[in-house]
Formats: structure tokens, sequence, C-alpha cells
């Protein structure tokens, strides 16, 4: 996404408050409760006890004292309270609009059509309002300036300026079709939603993504369409980007949480980009395994390879379990030794609850869609009580006063402090990665199965008992139940697999998403874009070089010189993760024969292995056996002719006879045409048949001969080249068969 808000102070949009519609329907955006999700839920009771505080006398703030019952709270839910009435006595001594020295009052108004998307619904809601729009911009970004932007409520109560709410309109700098503007707010109401699973993992620090819309000028004929998000001073930060850029103002939050998204999706995709004030995030960027959807700053599996190749997990990673990434042992060096040491991070804060993260495990199975069970995710969530910002966001009786996970229910404040000072059951995993199922005996997953099911049978009464069961039991009831599909982002080891036999289709399909980014590694590294940087680096000065300077030193014969033990790990690893090209790729490597990939890496250098013919053999076997039509003829060569098979294996013309039958199957089942060569490899249909034709005419090497069948393929031989237009080769064949008569 766009990084246009490079500025000292900023920003988006707070997400509107959330509360029972009955309750909002009086409420406009000036009368709207400016609440952060990180802070933590307020009561009722307690927005009474502040609005009963004369706002001219400050010290009444010092003077609150809470309900009775907080005696028993623990110290740290007092400083939570305490930071209640700072925030309040803030609120008192600087009541004043910051952008009054604009002169809003002098602008006129202008009538605009609201566009909002809810990405539970997947629906698109229309209204009226009016804005008054600050002519210049403030900010500008490589693709789109920001202008100040004042709105009235949209229930129309409230006509006063004066009072009226700070927003940002974002307009990009060239013309885009409109198309694009709609897809950067679903992409970012789509991060929300992974924002809001997030935080209900008990993280350090919550987080939020600004809501978005669309505001049509309806008194412009060209760019009139603005994107709309809330303002908030604060200092604006790009924690990291969609290319692998990481801040050298190091925080734990924006790291993990893109580590979460991908592990949570099952590998699907990965929220990248994060930027914004604290942590309130705006104009983030979506990577999907397909590289589908979400605009063109979706990279596919080469974002995903950018970001883990910057990122080193830390304690909340560690905390919910995510898997480090496997990195060769340079790269791991590197990014301990660089800017972002881990002793340098410096976000990681007493949780505003006491209670621990919870182990992140995939949401989806083999064949799920981790964005459509993310939205039952939340509706179900919202049917307890709890309900999401996102969800709510084309309700009809919907106001711009909704705010994510912050509701006014009587007494719940008080309620989940208490709770927070409850001992854990003895049942609870802890945070510890050592819970994981392979660390568990036999007795101990029976035991943590018997409680499953009892959090099961809780959560499914939640609707009914809402205030009586508490959100820990429900969330711990679904995360146990999910985390048996935990989808690691680095790669399980021999051992683990067997203890998860099970699994192993899904294990598969996880590891061949995982596979692929590792091969985009491998292929960054020949590319150069690790390389240290250079004066060639771009303006933003992330670690990638120029495009130009790249195919120069290419074209004039001088090859990057980059990391070829790090390359080759994560080419090795792509291999095992069962991806074809780099299984052939490695092949071709033991063999000695030129490959794409990793050109000037000579395998004697990097690979300690003694059979390296024996070796490339077994992986040519196994990329036939995946399917890969060129391998299957290879592997058919080898047992005919005995080359390539390495010292332990030795020439079988039935299992020659058996895969050239396999490659005549993939060729009369492709769409190309079957006696011409698809690609490099890949042989006619006629040279398969008289290659087969000559085994039986000889016999040998395990085949009885048989002039019968010789006969027969000889004379199939001439039919297809006689179709390929190739008359000397058929009347050959013709011969050939009259021979065997």
């Amino acid at each position: 996404m766009d990084s246009t808000e490079n500025h000292g102070k900023y920003v988006g949009s707070t997400s509107p408050t959330q509360g029972d519609d009955a309750e909002n329907e009086h409420l406009d955006d000036s009368e709207e409760w400016q609440l952060l999700e990180p802070l933590c839920d307020i009561s009722e009771s307690v927005k009474r006890k502040f609005s009963q505080l004369d706002p001219l006398d400050n010290r009444n703030y010092q003077q609150f004292e809470p309900d009775p019952r907080s005696s028993r709270l623990s110290e740290g839910n007092r400083g939570l309270m305490h930071r209640w009435q700072q925030v309040a006595a803030w609120c008192v001594k600087h009541p004043d609009d910051p952008w009054v020295k604009f002169h809003f009052d002098q602008l006129p108004v202008r009538d605009c059509k609201r566009h909002r998307y809810s990405c539970i619904q997947q629906c698109w809601t229309v209204d009226d309002v009016q804005v008054k729009l600050h002519p210049e911009p403030f900010a500008r970004g490589a693709m789109r300036e920001c202008y100040r932007l004042k709105k009235l409520g949209s229930r129309g109560k409230n006509d006063d300026w004066d009072h009226a709410q700070n927003y940002v309109a974002k307009k990009y700098i060239r013309s885009v079709d409109k198309e694009v503007l709609f897809e950067d707010v679903k992409l970012q109401m789509d991060s929300k939603l992974w924002a809001e699973e997030f935080n209900r993992h008990h993280p350090p620090k919550k987080i939020d993504i600004f809501q978005v819309c669309i505001l049509e000028f309806l008194d412009e004929s060209e760019h009139a369409f603005y994107h709309l998000e809330r303002f908030i001073e604060g200092e604006y930060i790009k924690y990291n980007s969609n290319s692998g850029f990481v801040s050298d103002i190091c925080r734990q939050t924006p790291q993990a949480f893109s580590h979460f998204t991908f592990e949570r999706s099952g590998h699907q995709l990965i929220v990248v980009d994060i930027q914004g004030v604290g942590d309130l995030y705006t104009d983030p960027q979506i990577h999907t395994a397909t590289g589908e959807g979400y605009g063109n700053g979706n990279l596919g599996t080469k974002g995903m390879a950018l970001f883990f190749h910057s990122h080193l997990c830390n304690d909340i990673c560690r905390s919910m379990c995510l898997t480090e990434f496997d990195l060769a042992a340079s790269e791991r060096n590197a990014l301990k030794g660089g800017d972002n040491v881990e002793r340098n991070w410096t976000s990681m804060t007493r949780s505003s609850s006491n209670r621990p993260a919870s182990i992140c495990s995939s949401l989806v199975e083999e064949n799920g869609n981790a964005m459509e069970e993310l939205r039952r995710r939340t509706v179900s969530v919202n049917s307890s009580g709890r309900r999401s910002s996102a969800s709510s966001f084309c309700d009809e009786h919907s106001t711009d006063t909704q705010h994510s996970d912050v509701r006014f229910y009587s007494d719940y404040f008080e309620q989940i402090v208490h709770d927070s000072d409850k001992p854990m059951a003895k049942t609870r995993f802890t945070s510890s990665c050592s819970s994981n199922l392979f660390d568990l005996t036999d007795s101990e997953v029976k035991e943590r199965m018997h409680h499953d099911s009892q959090f099961e049978s809780l959560s499914s009464c939640s609707s009914r008992m809402t205030r009586h069961i508490t959100q820990e039991a429900e969330r711990e009831a679904y995360w146990l139940e999910k985390r048996k599909f935990s989808r690691p982002a680095g790669l399980l080891s021999e051992s683990q697999i067997k203890q998860l036999s099970e699994f192993s289709q899904k294990l598969h399909g996880m590891n061949c998403i995982l596979g692929q980014i590792h091969l985009d590694l491998a292929r960054y590294h020949e590319l150069g874009q690790f390389v240290d940087k250079s004066p060639f680096v771009c303006s933003e000065k992330e670690n990638i070089y120029s495009a130009k300077e790249q195919r120069n030193k290419r074209n004039a014969g001088n090859y990057i010189s980059y990391d070829k033990d790090a390359a080759f790990y994560h080419l090795d690893i792509a291999r095992r993760c069962g991806v074809l090209e780099a299984i052939i790729t490695m092949a071709k490597m033991a063999f000695g024969h030129p490959h794409e990939l990793l050109k000037e890496v000579v395998c004697e250098e990097v690979w300690e292995n003694d059979d390296l013919e024996g070796t490339g053999f077994e992986l040519m076997e196994c990329a036939a056996d995946m399917g890969d039509q060129s391998a299957v003829i290879f592997v058919a060569q080898a047992y005919e002719t005995g080359r390539f098979l390495g010292p332990m294996k030795k020439p079988s013309w039935p299992k020659a006879i058996a895969w050239y039958e396999k490659a005549l199957n993939f060729l009369q089942n492709s769409e190309t045409n079957e006696n011409e060569t698809p690609h490099e490899g890949v042989r006619p249909r006629y040279e398969l048949l008289e290659r087969m034709a000559v085994m039986y005419k000889e016999g040998g090497y395990g085949l009885l001969q048989d002039l019968t069948k010789a006969y027969d393929l000889y004379t199939e031989a001439a039919m297809s080249a006689t179709e390929a237009m190739q008359g000397k080769l058929a009347n050959k064949y013709y011969e050939l068969a009259e021979q065997c008569v």
C-alpha cells in the first residue's frame, strides 16, 4: 500500500465505538467517546462517574474513587484505572480543536456520498454526508496526498461545525480506476478482521486497524473519490513494508501480528506493510498464497518470502507458539547482529490483562478458505455479545460512533478486571511452546481432550449465558479445538511428522506453500536482493537493488556476489517441502547438468554427498512420481540405458516400459500435440513408441522378448510419425515392423 503519510504528525481513523444499536441511535460524531482498544473495555458505571466530574476542576480527578469492589483489584488493574483517570483529565485540559487555525468556518459545505463496506456481509452501503474539505494537502506520499476534512454526524441532528469530527481524506495523485479505491477499502477492512482475531489471543498490546470508507464528491468531475479515515495526532511510523523492509524503530507487536496472520490463516495469506500511530495501523497490504486479489501490491509468496527473510521471532511470537521460520545460519546471524537485534526490541510490555497470550493455530484445514472461516468466526463471537465493528459497519442502525471491541455493558469493566485476578484453571494450556502436541504423552492428550469437550459444552450455550460464562472459556474452547490443525511457519522435523501422520495430507499442502516461499528466497538471493546495502539501493532505504542495475550487471556478464550457502539452504528446504521445481533443480545440480535457478552454484561446493549421481536419480524419480513429464522420460531412459542410475541401481527394462507408458498417458491427456515436443525433456509420441518397440524386439534386463508386441508398437509409431508429417521416419518404422514378423 501507499506510504502516504511520511510526516511527523498524522493520521487516520479511530474505529467507531460499538454498542447496542438502541443506545447509539441518539449519538452523533460529536458525542462519541473516542476510546482505544489497547486500553481496555469500560463500563457504563465508570463512564457515569467521569461525567459527574466538574470539567473546570481537574483536582476532582485526583479525588475520584472507584467502586468499593475495586479494593479487591490487583495493583496492575489499579494502574489501569489510573490510566483512565489520566485520559479523562487530558481531555479536559485539551478541549481545543487542533485545526481551528485552518479556518474551516470560512470553507463551503460540500455534499458527498459515503460508501461503506462490511467485510462480514461483503456488501456496500451508501448514504449522504456533508463535509468541509481544506484545499491544501498537508502530507504527500508516492501515490496519494492527504487533506484535512471535517464531517457532520450522519444523523443530521447537530449542524455545529465547531464540534464536527476531524478526518483525513486521501486522494490518488494520478487518476486511477475507481475499482482500485474500492479494492483498497476491502483490503483494509479484511485486515481489520485479522487485527480483531489477533486481539482475541490476548497479546501484550492489542492493536486496531482504522476503519476506512470512500467519499464521492458530487461537485467534482475528476478525482471525485477520496478515502476517508479518522484523524489522530501522533508520530506516524512505518514498521514494515510489503517488500521486507523493517523499521529501525523496533517493535515486537507489528512483526508478531504479521507472523500471526500467516499461521492463523493456514499459510493462505499474511498482513504486512504495518504502519500507523502506536498500535493503531492503517494502509496495510495482504499477500495471498495464490497472488490473487487485494490489488497490485499483492506479491503472493514472494511478498511472504521478503517478510520472513527480515523477521526474527520475538517474545510475542514465542508466547503464541508461532514457529520460527527456517533461515540459514548466516541470515539468522545477520538479523541478530543488525539494528533489529532482539535486545533492542522496545514494545514488550505487560499485558493490559494478566492473561498470557494464547497459542495460535490455523483457522482452516487443507481445503478451507481462511477469510471465509474468519468471517464465520467473527459472527460466532458476535453472537456471544462481543460485536465486531467490521461486522456492523453496514447495519441499518449503526452510526459513526461505533468502535471495535468497546462496549458500555453495565458492570462489565469491573467484571473483567475481577476475572483477570482469578487464578487460571489447572487445565489451561500455558503459553509456553512446551505445551505443544509433540511434547505430550498419550495420557496428557486424553486428559486435555476431556477438558476440550468440557469447554465446548460451555461454548455451545454461550449465547444464552453470556453474562455467566467468561470470554476466556469461550476463547479456550475455540483454540483447543482448532489447535490440532496448526500450520507452523517452520518445516516440521521427521519425528514430528510421524507423530502427525494422520494429518500427512494436510501437512503436504501446507508445506507446498512453505516450500514455494523458500524457493522464492533462493531466487531472491540469486538476484542480489539481500546483498549488503550499496549506493544502488532504493530511495526508501530498503535492501533492494534497482532492477536496472541488476540487468546491467547480468548483461555485462558480471554476476552479483550473493550468499550461495543460504540460497542453497532455502532450495533444499523447498525440495524437502515437495516443490517440484526445487526437486528437479537439485537433481540437475547432482548430475552436473545446466539448470536455470542458482546457475553459479556448483554442487560439490555446497552439497556434502558421496553419491551425487544416485541422489540425483532419486530426486528425478521423485519428480516423476509427482507427474513431471520430462522427469518421467528421464527415469525411463535411465532404466533403459543404465545411465545416471548411480552405483546402487541397475538397468531394468520392465521398469523402463512402465515409465514410458506413463509418459504416453501424459501426452495423451495433455492439450498439446502428441507428436510435438511441448518443452525441454519431453519427446514426441512416435519416439517413445519406437524405444518401447526396440526393447520388446531385443529382450533383456528382465524383459522377455515379444516380437508381436514389438510389431504393434512399430506400426503405431509409424502412424504417429505420419500424423506429424515425418514421412521418412514413418517408412523406417514400417520396415522395422516387417522385420518382427
